[in-house]
């Protein structure tokens, strides 16, 4: 019985010891820039926030969403010929 309780107070002991060893390397990766935000707007249509880069337009330039709704109600551009 004191074979197995000194065999597992090694164990731990070792494990202790590699935590401590690897836990800066995993610290530091973690330490990155904070994520980059984008800026969002409102669709004029039914309202729902969304970035920027996602948005399209509508006629008159007011950003709307890539949703089916919002969508089907876009003005078709006509030809002028």
């Amino acid at each position: 019985m004191a074979r197995l309780l000194g065999l597992l107070l090694l164990i731990g002991l070792g494990w202790l010891v590699v935590r401590q060893l690897l836990g800066p390397r995993r610290a530091s990766q973690h330490e990155s820039k904070p994520p980059r935000f984008e800026k969002t707007v409102r669709c004029s249509r039914c309202g729902v926030h969304l970035p920027l880069a996602l948005a399209d337009e509508d006629a008159n330039g007011a950003p709307i969403c890539n949703d089916a709704n919002c969508s089907a109600h876009r003005p078709r551009d006509r030809d002028p010929r």
